[in-house]
């Protein structure tokens, strides 16, 4: 296992209409759900911001040390959907050692 990594990936799905508009620097917790299936990134205010694709789960998963059940990031980008309302799609550099 390499003893630091560096990984942009995004999140698919958009935050619900309550949530507030995230923006680029803004920490990210990325969790991972007991069910070890999925990944679900929340704001620091607690917000779910959405989920990442399997392909991206399955690399981050891969390198964490056992016991840790999530990771902290931050926003890196937030690119709009040309036509769709919204925040568009974000995201996310994770770095850990």
């Amino acid at each position: 296992m390499p003893d630091r990594f560096d990984l942009l990936t995004y999140l698919s799905g958009e935050p619900g209409p309550d949530v507030a508009h995230p923006r680029v620097g803004d920490p990210v917790e990325l969790r991972i759900l007991q069910d070890g299936r999925s990944i679900e990134a929340y704001s620091a205010a607690g917000q779910r911001l959405g989920r990442l694709p399997p392909a991206e789960r399955e690399a981050i998963a891969g390198l964490l040390p056992p016991g840790l059940a999530s990771l902290v990031g931050q926003i890196a980008a937030l690119v709009p959907r040309p036509q769709l309302q919204g925040a568009g799609r974000i995201h996310i550099r994770v770095s850990a050692d």
